[in-house]
């Protein structure tokens, strides 16, 4: 093997329902209730993932725009100023998978090129620089960005051919069956690595 693929969600980062719920309290807090705030809040995150599913968001400024336009939205249904929103992108609710670190430290230190193929917002970069696994990263390959989602192959070999690798020499972890047999029809040594809760071993 020359390189290896990774899915972003469910084997690098999870979601971190705990910080969803603190940030809810916090606007609480403030006045909106707790309610109200975790329905915002969640309301939120089904835009972003609504406009990650219709690939609508292409470039970081596109994401820029409509985080904007959510956060105003937000802020005045919940009257808090726009500025205590607008840093909590949807990455801080999320946090690293057990093991994710120790993963891709292993993968480097088996000389292989490492990319991160994700169905998500073009910030993947900056999603996993958050967390301090960017380093690692060869290519960051985000559907939104691409114009392409898994588990069409043209998001495979898209990744590929920016890498410089072959689908044969390029090992593939997902933590959804669907993709990892798309890999597998193109030739990647694909295998479903999923992460359940914090402290399990990936299956």
């Amino acid at each position: 093997m020359r390189g290896a693929l990774l899915d972003r969600d469910g084997v690098l980062l999870l979601l971190d329902e705990e910080a969803l719920y603190r940030k809810a309290l916090e606007l609480a807090a403030q006045g909106a209730g707790l309610e109200r705030s975790l329905a915002v809040l969640a309301r939120t995150v089904r835009a972003l993932n609504e406009a990650v599913r219709g690939l609508r968001v292409r470039t970081l400024e596109e994401e820029e725009a409509l985080w904007r336009s959510l956060v105003l939205e937000a802020a005045q249904e919940l009257r808090v100023p726009e500025e205590r929103l607008l840093p909590w992108r949807y990455y801080r609710f999320m946090k690293r998978a057990p093991g994710a670190e120790a993963l891709l430290g292993g993968l480097r230190a088996m000389g292989l090129r490492i990319g991160v193929l994700s169905n998500t917002l073009p910030s993947l970069r900056e999603s996993l620089a958050h967390h301090g696994l960017d380093g690692y990263v060869d290519g960051f390959f985000a559907s939104c960005a691409l114009g392409v989602a898994k588990p069409d192959p043209r998001a495979f070999l898209l990744a590929l051919e920016d890498l410089g690798l072959k689908p044969q020499e390029t090992l593939y972890l997902d933590d959804d069956p669907e993709n990892v047999e798309a890999a597998r029809r193109l030739g990647l040594r694909a295998e479903v690595y999923a992460v359940r809760a914090p402290g399990a071993r990936p299956r």
